[in-house]
């Protein structure tokens, strides 16, 4: 799935293993897209000047010129960019914020450190959500939203209050508020604060949710990302 807001990924290392298991972590986390590898920081430029990515993940020690020395030609040349230092030593952590890097990771990187450091580059999303019922309109807080359920012409939105009907699509949505939303079943979404669980039917699981006595469906493909988001 590419939101609209993805952040593309350059990974800068020079060790093919290292490059791999970030690939790896990186394809499991929604908003990044990884564009490209490098294993000098002279390919690591060609591939900037090209490509110009949002994210740059910086392994600090590497042949001829060290990743501290790349970002700091990427910081005069391509302020825009955002780096992730990444080093099996922490000894670089004080020159590494120098460079106003966004974060500084230590190698094995672990997936739940790493979501963190990616949080911090998430502008805090549009909070509310303007929805118009015949002539009133509402602004829905969109921690609200327990679920969205998609019916042909439109989209459910349930709170705990009641369903409203928008046009919108789930699509839309995922878009929209990219960390907030969970897809359960290529008509449904959570959101995955309120999932308390799951029932099981022999093939059919369903998603339990705090506030609301519905139980969506949960389909065989999606199944994993619940059961990994409940740690299951």
């Amino acid at each position: 799935m590419h939101h609209l807001n993805q952040l593309s990924v350059l990974i800068v290392d020079d060790e093919a293993p290292a490059r791999q298991r970030l690939q790896r972590l990186i394809s499991s986390i929604d908003i990044l897209n990884a564009i490209g590898e490098a294993e000098n920081a002279e390919t690591a430029i060609k591939e900037i000047q090209a490509q110009q990515p949002d994210l740059v993940f910086l392994d600090i020690s590497m042949p001829s010129m060290n990743g501290i020395q790349l970002a700091n030609w990427l910081s005069e040349q391509y302020p825009a960019v955002k780096i992730i230092f990444t080093t099996a030593y922490d000894e670089y952590a004080l020159e590494a914020f120098d460079v106003n890097a966004t974060d500084y990771l230590l190698k094995p990187i672990r997936r739940e450190r790493l979501q963190k450091a990616v949080q911090k580059l998430i502008p805090e999303t549009t909070t509310f959500y303007s929805i118009k019922d015949g002539q009133s309109t509402y602004r829905l807080n969109i921690q609200d939203i327990i679920w969205l359920h998609a019916d042909q012409k439109y989209t459910e939105i349930h709170t705990k209050e009641r369903t409203y009907l928008t046009n919108d699509s789930l699509k839309d949505f995922e878009h929209a508020y990219p960390n907030i939303f969970l897809r359960i079943h290529r008509s449904s979404l959570i959101n995955p604060k309120f999932l308390q669980g799951v029932e099981q039917h022999r093939q059919t699981m369903l998603a339990l949710l705090n506030e609301t006595d519905n139980k969506p469906e949960v389909s065989r493909r999606h199944q994993a990302d619940i059961r990994n988001f409940l740690k299951v």
